[in-house]
């Protein structure tokens, strides 16, 4: 079978044959419907900061097939599997938990202390055919497509980080981010009652699909940002919550005197630099509540998730601006950089 894999330490990736295996014990084999690019993806083929430092967290062997973001069809069950029949349609959890630690047994196991990820230090999806723990597939509910599936899982960090932030209805929520799970946030914020919505980026293109759901956009290069939104949120001073999502260092500059005093702060993207706060000034002044994000809650994220799309309160595809086949990687990769939603890769 064809996968994209990355072979060596340093920017680029490849599309080569790879040994078509059959599930080992506890595993699925699952013929790939569908699959889409995430920014781990995009640091993996750019080989930067945050693609090092994945590495040395979590013991990265190199060549591994990419991807962890996919829909499919149970085709193989390996022994000792209960729960999958053949022909069944799943999504994955990308977080491997070990089942024994203590997060795992206190319902944790979306941070568990031994965890694999999937597409990272276990092959992933990029692939015509994938491999995949049966412990982290997740049956896609009857009303939801392929491709939908195949976004469940950044949808679901989406889901996680507007329940985290804990907005209600009549807040003033800012997501600093337009990429796909800032417009996916954007679209449950609207569910949740959040009365008013900023949204910045630096990049138009995103910006215009951010836009059309009526939210109030700044461009972090043309304007003064922390003056908008300050004007804009003028009656409490700064936002009720603040969910970061650009995975930049820089926007911790000044990112707290955003947040009105006694806001909340969601962190979803991961910096590839150390950041410097002032935690006195920032944090213990403003009496900030600060919530890191690391994936979904398992499973409760994505039950959750799964019913708002199959009742289609949520179009998650409306992120999506281009469809790829896996032997056009390299321009599905480009494309990142042209001006892109979501990109997916289509195997049917």
């Amino acid at each position: 079978m064809k996968a994209i894999i990355k072979r060596n330490e340093g920017p680029g990736l490849e599309y080569a044959e790879m040994p078509e295996k059959s599930p080992e014990p506890g595993w699925l084999k699952l013929k790939v419907f569908a699959a889409s690019i995430c920014g781990t993806d995009i640091h993996y083929n750019r080989w930067d900061g945050t693609a090092i430092s994945f590495k040395n967290q979590f013991n990265v062997q190199l060549p591994f097939i990419l991807g962890h973001e996919c829909s499919g069809e149970v085709v193989e069950i390996g022994q000792g599997v209960s729960g999958f029949k053949l022909g069944d349609r799943i999504s994955l959890e990308t977080h491997i938990p070990c089942g024994n630690c203590f997060q795992c047994q206190n319902g944790m196991a979306h941070n568990c202390a031994d965890m694999g990820l999937y597409g990272t230090n276990v092959d992933g999806c990029f692939a015509d055919y994938a491999m995949t723990p049966a412990s982290v597939a997740f049956k896609l509910p009857g009303g939801v497509s392929n491709e939908e599936g195949a976004l469940f899982e950044p949808a679901g960090v989406a889901m996680r980080a507007v329940e985290e932030g804990r907005v209600l209805p009549g807040d003033t929520v800012l997501v600093y981010g337009c990429g796909p799970i800032g417009l996916m946030t954007v679209q449950l914020l609207r569910w949740c009652g959040a009365a008013k919505i900023i949204a910045i980026d630096i990049d138009e293109f995103r910006l215009n699909m951010a836009r059309k759901y009526g939210v109030e956009t700044i461009n972090g290069l043309k304007e003064d940002v922390v003056k908008r939104v300050l004007e804009l949120a003028s009656a409490r001073r700064g936002v009720d919550v603040l969910l970061e999502l650009t995975g930049s260092a820089k926007v911790y500059a000044d990112m707290f005197d955003m947040i009105r005093l006694e806001g909340r702060l969601v962190t979803i993207g991961h910096p590839g630099d150390k950041v410097s706060i002032d935690v006195v000034k920032s944090i213990n002044f403003r009496g900030i509540e600060w919530k890191g994000v690391f994936g979904r809650r398992i499973w409760d994220t994505w039950w959750k998730l799964g019913a708002m799309v199959e009742a289609k309160k949520i179009d998650i595809l409306d992120v999506v601006t281009h469809r790829f086949r896996f032997s056009e990687y390299q321009e599905a990769f480009e494309q990142v950089d042209k001006g892109a939603g979501k990109i997916l890769f289509v195997n049917e």
